[in-house]
């Protein structure tokens, strides 16, 4: 199921390199690797899903993460880490990562993490579109 992603990593190879996988998979897929652009770009397109790394110079993915999810609740934000702490799994579960997937990145885990982001996206969607049909039928 195509989707629009952007992928947030200081590290140009990692963002080409996913992006290249994400674009192959189908998806729509834009990318940075400056963190202290990522809340314009967001709120200027309409994504899905969000890809950041947590260690990156300027501001933190955690940080991001936050001002994401206080934007747009409905962003499904997967966290990406070469530096697997208990407090960045902590913190990105308790400021609602959808995913934390951690380095070297497995395809596969990613290619999951994705779909199981974009189904859980529209599964809501659907959900709020009929709260809103049975709305209009009562009014």
């Amino acid at each position: 199921m195509k989707s629009k992603i952007l992928i947030i990593d200081d590290e140009k190879e990692i963002t080409d390199a996913l992006t290249l996988f994400l674009k192959y998979e189908g998806h729509d897929v834009d990318s940075l690797n400056d963190p202290m652009k990522a809340m314009s770009m967001i709120e200027d397109t309409n994504y899905m899903v969000v890809i950041s790394d947590i260690s990156m110079p300027g501001k933190s993915g955690i940080q991001l993460l936050k001002e994401i999810k206080e934007y747009n609740g409905m962003i499904q934000v997967i966290m990406v880490t070469a530096y697997v702490t208990m407090e960045n799994i902590l913190s990105c579960h308790q400021l609602g990562a959808s995913d934390c997937l951690f380095k070297p990145i497995s395809l596969d885990k990613l290619k999951e993490a994705v779909e199981e982001a974009v189904n859980r996206t529209n599964k809501w969607e659907k959900i709020l579109k009929g709260l809103q049909a049975g709305k209009k039928e009562t009014e």
